[in-house]
């Protein structure tokens, strides 16, 4: 069930262009090597104009377990236009879980899941992506100089600015 979700999902967001452009992750067509051309062309590009290239690396790996589940499914709403039995379903999938760790004979209480998005699933990842779609969106704001390129939870923030040779001496 999880995993036609997860295809009806995928057809939709591509459908309707809603993923950034710049997230190489959980998509068709788009690997790691996608991700690293694309970064790398960026880059080229701006030694070509005589530009330098500033990059900052973020690794976002422990967010996924820090999603907040009010502010995932209010970005479903708003910004990919998710909303009856598909919101509700979607709102199930990830709220009301518990976890428990069991070992040998033992068992740990069940608390009840408040932050993260299930690991080991079809849509896990998908929601992450989905989550931090906006990030791309602040960084590359109608006057920014920043690029945001995303790999699953990896963000390499790319700014260029032009290169003064003078003060180098």
């Amino acid at each position: 069930m999880e995993r036609l979700a997860a295809s009806q999902l995928h057809q939709y967001l591509a459908e309707h262009r809603l993923l950034p452009c710049r997230q190489s992750a959980y998509r068709r067509s788009h690997s790691t090597e996608t991700a690293i051309i694309d970064v790398l062309s960026d880059a080229f590009a701006a030694a070509d104009e005589q530009q330098v290239t500033l990059m900052g690396l973020l690794d976002l790996s422990a967010a996924v377990d820090c999603v907040d589940h009010e502010l995932l499914l209010h970005g479903l709403r708003q910004n990919f236009g998710f909303s009856g039995a598909v919101f509700e379903w979607l709102t199930s999938f990830v709220t009301g879980r518990t976890h428990q760790v069991a070992w040998s004979t033992f068992a740990s209480p069940t608390p009840t899941v408040l932050h993260g998005v299930p690991q080991g699933s079809c849509l896990g990842p998908l929601h992450f992506v989905m989550y931090t779609a906006e990030l791309s969106q602040v960084a590359s704001g109608r006057q920014s100089t920043q690029t945001l390129h995303q790999y699953a939870d990896d963000c390499q923030i790319m700014m260029t600015i032009a290169e003064r040779r003078s003060e180098w001496c």
